[in-house]
Parts: structure tokens; C-alpha cells; sequence
């Protein structure tokens, strides 16, 4: 693949997500979500923002939902090569499967990348494991849930927190910005403020068979 074609494919899937904020009511994403409350029996509840990142640099990422569709993307990502997309609710997979190339791939006229080597292909459990407690939270104080993927070296994080608009309270509070609530699952990011880590992040690496969990910071 050239450099330009690079660089196209690059662009093309950095515009995707924010094609379909721009279709969307700018309130939808910080909407309090029912946490499943009058969905079709058996639905697993909704999410608003994906946030994807990998830990170490990952490229030629795609993830795909428990019926074989796409839902993710990048054509590189990072700690700091971080891909978020918002569209209101979205319906919360049972399972994700992601993979990840390196060499040359291309993208498919689906939006997938194919060719390449196969470096990973790791699948992970998703609703199932973010407790009713997360939902409760958004019905009581409002917010979205906000799920989180990372790709390691031999699996796929699963992570998730409450996303939460918060507008300023008058003169000398502070401007209105977002604030998450409820982290839960097997990382978190760094907290970032004005480009500085203000508090790292953590990582639970699910243990291969016979060998015990491994916790650090990434």
C-alpha cells in the first residue's frame, strides 16, 4: 500500500464517526439511557461512545459484534492513537471479536481490512459482564454508558464507565465540561488534564490457560 493510499485510508476512517455525530441531535449522547427498561426481552442494553485504543501501537484494527458486523476501525491506534465515536444508543453486543494486520492490508469495499498478516485475533464477552449496578446509576443521575476496547498483546480489555455532561453551576464553579462515573472492567485509561497524566491508568490482563492474571500500568 503507498504512502498516499495510506494516508486516504487513514483519513476515511478518522471521518466516519464524526459523519454520524453530525446527524444526530447534540443532546442524544448525554440522554439518560433506560438501562434496558422496554426493550425487546433478551436485547442487551445500549451504549453511546465506543472509545478503542491498543497498549502496545496495534494497526489495522477491526472489531466486530457478536453477528459478524463491524462496528470499529482504525488503521492504527495507541494510548494516544485513540479512536471515539458517538451516535446515541447503540445496541450493546453480547461479544466482540477484534483483530489486528500488519504488512500491507486493504479495505474492503465493507470497510474491513483484509490482506496482511494476522498479527491477533481475540474475542472477548461484553454485556454480560457490566453489572446492573452501572444501569441503575445512569436511571437515577442520567449519563450514558460508554464502552471501552483495548487490544494487548494476546486479548482484547473490555471496559466501560458512565458518561456524564456537566454544566456549569455560576460564576466560580468551573465551565461545563464531561465527567465519568462507574468505571468498571479489565482497564483504565490515564486521566489527562491540559496534556499531563494527572492520575495512570490500570490494566487486568485476562491470564492465559494455567497462568495467573497480570495486573500493571500500562
Amino acid at each position: 500500500m503507498t504512502a498516499p493510499t495510506m494516508k486516504a485510508h487513514m483519513m476515511r476512517l478518522r471521518l466516519l464517526p464524526l459523519l454520524g455525530l453530525l446527524s444526530l441531535p447534540l443532546s442524544s449522547a448525554w440522554a439518560a439511557h433506560d438501562g434496558g427498561a422496554g426493550q425487546a426481552p433478551g436485547r442487551p442494553p445500549g451504549f453511546g461512545t465506543l472509545r478503542l485504543d491498543a497498549n502496545p501501537e496495534k494497526t489495522f484494527v477491526s472489531v466486530f459484534d457478536d453477528k459478524g458486523q463491524q462496528f470499529a476501525g482504525a488503521a492504527r491506534l495507541g494510548k494516544k492513537a485513540v479512536s471515539n465515536s458517538a451516535g446515541g444508543s447503540r445496541a450493546l453486543p453480547r461479544s466482540i471479536r477484534a483483530t489486528w494486520r500488519s504488512g500491507q492490508p486493504y479495505l474492503t469495499s465493507e470497510g474491513t481490512w483484509s490482506g496482511g498478516t494476522v498479527m491477533g485475533d481475540y474475542t472477548a464477552a461484553v454485556a454480560e459482564r457490566i453489572p446492573q449496578e452501572v444501569f441503575d446509576y445512569i436511571r437515577q443521575h442520567g449519563g450514558a454508558l460508554r464502552l471501552k476496547l483495548r487490544i494487548v498483546d494476546g486479548a482484547v480489555l473490555v471496559g466501560w464507565d458512565v458518561e456524564q455532561f456537566v454544566k456549569a453551576q455560576g460564576p466560580g464553579t468551573g465551565g461545563s465540561g464531561v465527567q465519568y462515573a462507574m468505571a468498571g472492567g479489565d482497564f483504565r485509561e490515564d486521566r489527562v488534564v491540559n496534556g499531563k497524566v494527572v492520575e495512570p491508568g490500570w490494566e487486568r490482563v485476562p491470564p492465559a490457560p494455567g497462568r495467573a492474571v497480570q495486573q500493571k500500568q500500562p
